[in-house]
Protein backbone atom coordinates (compact mmCIF):
# COMPACT_ATOMS: atom_id res chain seq x y z
CA UNK A 1 0.00 0.00 0.00
CA UNK A 2 1.52 3.46 -1.22
CA UNK A 3 -0.58 6.51 0.43
CA UNK A 4 -0.28 9.65 -0.18
CA UNK A 5 -0.41 12.43 2.67
CA UNK A 6 0.29 15.24 0.62
CA UNK A 7 1.45 16.24 -2.75
CA UNK A 8 0.98 20.08 -4.28
CA UNK A 9 1.02 21.48 -7.56
CA UNK A 10 5.14 22.19 -7.36
CA UNK A 11 5.33 18.37 -7.15
CA UNK A 12 6.36 18.43 -3.39
CA UNK A 13 5.34 15.48 -1.80
CA UNK A 14 4.68 12.90 1.23
CA UNK A 15 4.28 9.24 0.60
CA UNK A 16 3.60 6.41 3.94
CA UNK A 17 4.18 3.23 2.19
CA UNK A 18 3.24 -0.45 3.85
CA UNK A 19 4.33 -3.36 1.95
CA UNK A 20 5.06 -7.23 2.56
CA UNK A 21 6.42 -7.88 -0.77
CA UNK A 22 7.49 -5.58 -3.31
CA UNK A 23 10.19 -5.46 -6.38
CA UNK A 24 9.66 -2.17 -8.32
CA UNK A 25 11.16 0.58 -10.05
CA UNK A 26 11.55 3.40 -7.50
CA UNK A 27 12.13 6.78 -9.15
CA UNK A 28 13.45 10.09 -6.83
CA UNK A 29 11.44 13.16 -7.73
CA UNK A 30 12.91 16.07 -7.19
CA UNK A 31 15.16 15.66 -4.55
CA UNK A 32 13.71 12.45 -2.57
CA UNK A 33 14.14 11.26 0.25
CA UNK A 34 13.15 7.30 1.15
CA UNK A 35 13.29 6.53 4.99
CA UNK A 36 12.25 2.91 6.67
CA UNK A 37 10.51 3.41 9.79
CA UNK A 38 10.48 -0.33 10.42
CA UNK A 39 12.02 -3.31 8.73
CA UNK A 40 14.14 -3.22 5.68
CA UNK A 41 13.79 -2.39 2.33
CA UNK A 42 17.03 -3.14 -0.28
CA UNK A 43 17.53 -1.08 -3.46
CA UNK A 44 20.13 -0.97 -5.85
CA UNK A 45 20.64 2.53 -7.04
CA UNK A 46 23.03 3.25 -9.66
CA UNK A 47 24.73 -0.36 -9.93
CA UNK A 48 24.90 -0.20 -5.95
CA UNK A 49 22.80 -2.28 -3.62
CA UNK A 50 22.07 -0.94 -0.36
CA UNK A 51 20.16 -2.58 3.16
CA UNK A 52 18.08 -0.25 4.19
CA UNK A 53 16.70 -0.58 7.90
CA UNK A 54 14.48 0.86 10.43
CA UNK A 55 16.42 4.72 11.21
CA UNK A 56 18.28 4.82 7.71
CA UNK A 57 17.40 6.64 4.78
CA UNK A 58 18.58 7.19 0.88
CA UNK A 59 18.82 10.85 -0.94
CA UNK A 60 18.79 11.31 -4.87
CA UNK A 61 17.40 12.72 -7.30
CA UNK A 62 15.92 12.78 -10.70
CA UNK A 63 18.98 11.18 -12.13
CA UNK A 64 19.24 7.92 -9.85
CA UNK A 65 18.33 5.06 -11.20
CA UNK A 66 16.30 3.02 -8.52
CA UNK A 67 14.97 -0.37 -8.02
CA UNK A 68 13.31 -1.04 -4.93
CA UNK A 69 12.67 -5.09 -2.66
CA UNK A 70 10.82 -6.10 -0.36
CA UNK A 71 10.46 -9.55 1.25
CA UNK A 72 9.10 -9.77 4.92
CA UNK A 73 6.63 -11.78 7.01
CA UNK A 74 5.81 -8.43 8.63
CA UNK A 75 4.81 -5.06 7.26
CA UNK A 76 7.64 -2.53 5.85
CA UNK A 77 6.82 0.76 6.26
CA UNK A 78 8.24 3.77 4.83
CA UNK A 79 8.06 7.25 4.44
CA UNK A 80 8.77 8.80 0.62
CA UNK A 81 9.43 12.35 0.44
CA UNK A 82 9.65 14.77 -2.75
CA UNK A 83 11.14 18.32 -2.96
CA UNK A 84 10.83 20.19 -6.01
CA UNK A 85 13.61 21.31 -7.87
CA UNK A 86 12.28 25.25 -7.73
CA UNK A 87 12.04 24.92 -3.91
CA UNK A 88 15.72 23.58 -3.39
CA UNK A 89 17.15 26.28 -6.02
CA UNK A 90 15.06 29.10 -3.77
CA UNK A 91 16.35 27.30 -0.52
CA UNK A 92 20.00 27.37 -2.03
CA UNK A 93 19.56 30.48 -2.83
CA UNK A 94 18.38 32.35 0.21
CA UNK A 95 20.72 30.13 2.42
CA UNK A 96 24.35 32.12 1.68
CA UNK A 97 25.38 28.92 0.44
CA UNK A 98 25.76 28.61 -3.21
CA UNK A 99 29.57 28.87 -3.31
CA UNK A 100 29.71 25.89 -1.83
CA UNK A 101 26.67 23.43 -1.88
CA UNK A 102 25.39 24.67 -5.40
CA UNK A 103 21.24 23.58 -6.21
CA UNK A 104 23.06 22.53 -9.45
CA UNK A 105 25.15 20.02 -7.95
CA UNK A 106 22.25 19.21 -5.54
CA UNK A 107 20.10 18.38 -8.84
CA UNK A 108 22.82 17.05 -11.05
CA UNK A 109 24.25 13.34 -11.77
CA UNK A 110 26.81 14.40 -9.95
CA UNK A 111 25.00 14.42 -6.78
CA UNK A 112 26.29 11.99 -3.95
CA UNK A 113 23.83 9.11 -3.32
CA UNK A 114 24.41 7.48 -0.32
CA UNK A 115 22.64 5.52 2.93
CA UNK A 116 22.23 7.90 5.98
CA UNK A 117 21.25 7.27 9.31
CA UNK A 118 18.24 9.34 11.43
CA UNK A 119 20.59 9.56 14.73
CA UNK A 120 23.70 11.39 13.37
CA UNK A 121 22.15 13.88 10.53
CA UNK A 122 20.27 17.01 10.65
CA UNK A 123 17.54 15.84 8.47
CA UNK A 124 17.60 13.31 9.69
CA UNK A 125 16.12 14.33 13.30
CA UNK A 126 13.79 16.20 11.46
CA UNK A 127 12.34 12.54 9.88
CA UNK A 128 11.83 11.27 13.01
CA UNK A 129 9.74 13.29 13.66
CA UNK A 130 7.41 13.52 10.63
CA UNK A 131 7.40 9.78 11.07
CA UNK A 132 6.05 9.93 13.96
CA UNK A 133 3.92 12.44 14.17
CA UNK A 134 2.66 12.90 10.78
CA UNK A 135 -0.52 11.36 11.14
CA UNK A 136 -1.36 14.03 13.42
CA UNK A 137 -0.45 16.93 11.69
CA UNK A 138 -2.68 19.11 9.26
CA UNK A 139 -0.97 19.40 6.01
CA UNK A 140 -3.67 21.73 4.80
CA UNK A 141 -2.50 24.67 6.87
CA UNK A 142 -0.27 26.45 4.26
CA UNK A 143 1.77 27.90 7.00
CA UNK A 144 2.90 24.39 8.32
CA UNK A 145 3.21 22.71 4.83
CA UNK A 146 5.65 25.06 3.46
CA UNK A 147 7.36 25.34 6.69
CA UNK A 148 7.69 21.78 6.72
CA UNK A 149 9.02 21.71 3.26
CA UNK A 150 11.90 24.53 3.65
CA UNK A 151 13.02 22.95 6.85
CA UNK A 152 13.70 19.67 5.01
CA UNK A 153 15.78 21.32 2.19
CA UNK A 154 17.30 23.17 4.85
CA UNK A 155 18.53 19.56 6.89
CA UNK A 156 19.74 18.43 3.08
CA UNK A 157 22.03 21.63 2.45
CA UNK A 158 22.89 21.50 5.80
CA UNK A 159 24.19 18.01 5.69
CA UNK A 160 24.99 18.13 2.40
CA UNK A 161 27.58 20.80 2.96
CA UNK A 162 29.27 18.71 5.38
CA UNK A 163 29.11 16.20 2.71
CA UNK A 164 31.04 18.16 0.28
CA UNK A 165 33.32 19.41 2.37
CA UNK A 166 34.29 15.84 3.49
CA UNK A 167 34.75 14.81 -0.28
CA UNK A 168 36.88 17.60 -0.94
CA UNK A 169 39.60 16.57 1.98
CA UNK A 170 40.11 13.41 -0.18
CA UNK A 171 42.08 14.28 -2.66
CA UNK A 172 42.41 11.04 -5.00
CA UNK A 173 42.40 11.67 -8.86
CA UNK A 174 39.23 9.90 -9.40
CA UNK A 175 35.80 11.24 -8.48
CA UNK A 176 34.65 7.81 -8.19
CA UNK A 177 37.16 6.73 -5.66
CA UNK A 178 36.25 9.90 -3.38
CA UNK A 179 32.78 9.08 -3.40
CA UNK A 180 33.32 5.28 -2.62
CA UNK A 181 36.20 5.73 0.25
CA UNK A 182 33.80 8.57 1.92
CA UNK A 183 30.86 5.81 2.20
CA UNK A 184 33.20 3.92 3.86
CA UNK A 185 34.32 5.83 6.31
CA UNK A 186 30.99 7.32 7.12
CA UNK A 187 29.38 3.50 6.95
CA UNK A 188 32.09 2.94 9.96
CA UNK A 189 30.56 6.25 11.37
CA UNK A 190 26.92 4.97 11.13
CA UNK A 191 28.43 1.64 12.84
CA UNK A 192 29.60 3.24 15.67
CA UNK A 193 27.19 5.51 16.14
CA UNK A 194 24.42 2.50 15.94
CA UNK A 195 26.43 0.60 18.54
CA UNK A 196 27.99 3.13 21.01
CA UNK A 197 28.67 0.83 24.10
CA UNK A 198 29.19 -1.81 22.00
CA UNK A 199 33.27 -3.20 22.07
CA UNK A 200 33.66 -2.87 18.44
CA UNK A 201 36.88 -3.72 17.54
CA UNK A 202 38.84 -2.28 14.62
CA UNK A 203 39.18 -5.43 12.47
CA UNK A 204 35.18 -5.44 12.79
CA UNK A 205 34.66 -1.97 11.24
CA UNK A 206 37.55 -2.65 8.62
CA UNK A 207 35.74 -5.55 6.91
CA UNK A 208 32.14 -3.92 7.44
CA UNK A 209 33.23 -1.08 5.22
CA UNK A 210 35.31 -3.00 2.83
CA UNK A 211 38.87 -1.66 3.56
CA UNK A 212 41.84 -2.18 5.38
CA UNK A 213 42.15 -1.23 9.22
CA UNK A 214 45.23 1.09 8.62
CA UNK A 215 43.42 2.88 5.65
CA UNK A 216 40.55 2.93 7.66
CA UNK A 217 41.90 5.19 10.33
CA UNK A 218 43.78 7.48 8.22
CA UNK A 219 40.82 7.94 6.11
CA UNK A 220 38.45 8.53 9.23
CA UNK A 221 40.87 10.92 10.78
CA UNK A 222 41.53 12.57 7.19
CA UNK A 223 37.56 13.06 6.47
CA UNK A 224 36.58 14.07 10.37
CA UNK A 225 39.24 15.21 11.84
CA UNK A 226 39.46 12.77 14.78
CA UNK A 227 40.45 9.03 14.86
CA UNK A 228 37.74 6.18 14.90
CA UNK A 229 38.69 5.58 18.95
CA UNK A 230 38.69 9.70 20.12
CA UNK A 231 34.96 9.51 17.72
CA UNK A 232 33.91 6.86 19.42
CA UNK A 233 34.93 8.54 22.95
CA UNK A 234 33.96 11.58 22.11
CA UNK A 235 30.02 9.85 21.16
CA UNK A 236 30.27 7.56 24.46
CA UNK A 237 30.86 11.18 26.52
CA UNK A 238 27.88 13.20 25.12
CA UNK A 239 25.81 10.25 25.30
CA UNK A 240 26.81 9.87 28.96
CA UNK A 241 26.51 13.08 30.06
CA UNK A 242 22.78 13.34 29.04
CA UNK A 243 21.95 10.46 30.44
CA UNK A 244 23.17 11.79 33.75
CA UNK A 245 21.02 15.42 33.16
CA UNK A 246 18.08 12.97 32.69
CA UNK A 247 19.28 11.18 35.92
CA UNK A 248 21.59 8.70 35.53
CA UNK A 249 23.85 8.15 38.08
CA UNK A 250 27.49 8.61 37.67
CA UNK A 251 28.77 4.87 37.96
CA UNK A 252 25.83 3.63 36.32
CA UNK A 253 26.92 5.85 33.21
CA UNK A 254 30.66 5.01 33.22
CA UNK A 255 29.55 1.23 33.04
CA UNK A 256 26.78 1.88 30.55
CA UNK A 257 29.08 3.81 28.42
CA UNK A 258 32.23 1.14 28.00
CA UNK A 259 34.60 3.04 30.53
CA UNK A 260 36.73 0.64 32.84
CA UNK A 261 36.19 2.30 36.27
CA UNK A 262 34.37 5.77 37.36
CA UNK A 263 37.97 7.23 37.85
CA UNK A 264 38.75 7.08 34.54
CA UNK A 265 35.31 8.06 32.93
CA UNK A 266 35.37 11.46 35.73
CA UNK A 267 38.79 12.04 33.83
CA UNK A 268 38.20 11.88 30.29
CA UNK A 269 34.54 13.66 31.56
CA UNK A 270 36.52 16.86 33.15
CA UNK A 271 38.99 16.59 30.05
CA UNK A 272 36.21 16.75 27.50
CA UNK A 273 33.65 19.12 29.01
CA UNK A 274 35.57 21.36 31.72
CA UNK A 275 33.54 19.96 35.02
CA UNK A 276 33.45 16.62 36.86
CA UNK A 277 30.11 14.49 35.87
CA UNK A 278 29.11 14.71 39.61
CA UNK A 279 29.33 18.21 39.20
CA UNK A 280 27.06 17.86 36.41
CA UNK A 281 25.03 15.81 38.69
CA UNK A 282 24.64 18.80 41.47
CA UNK A 283 24.24 21.75 38.87
CA UNK A 284 22.53 19.95 35.80
CA UNK A 285 25.23 22.61 33.78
Amino acid sequence: MNQVIYQDPQNNAIRASNFKKLETDCPFGGLGIKMVGSGEEVYFLNRRRYSVKAGDYMIGNSFTRSVVQINSQEQVNGLCIDLSPDLIREVVEGSGRTQSVQSDYLLSDQFFVNRYSVHNTILGKLLLQIHHRLHSWDLKNDLLKNELFYRLAEGILADQFLVVEQLNKLDFKKKNTNEELLRAVLEAKSLMDARIVDPLSLDFLAKQVGISKYHLIRLFKQVLGITPYQYQQKIRLEQARDAIRDGMDVSTAAFVYGFTDVSAFSKAFKKRFGASPGFLRKSNF
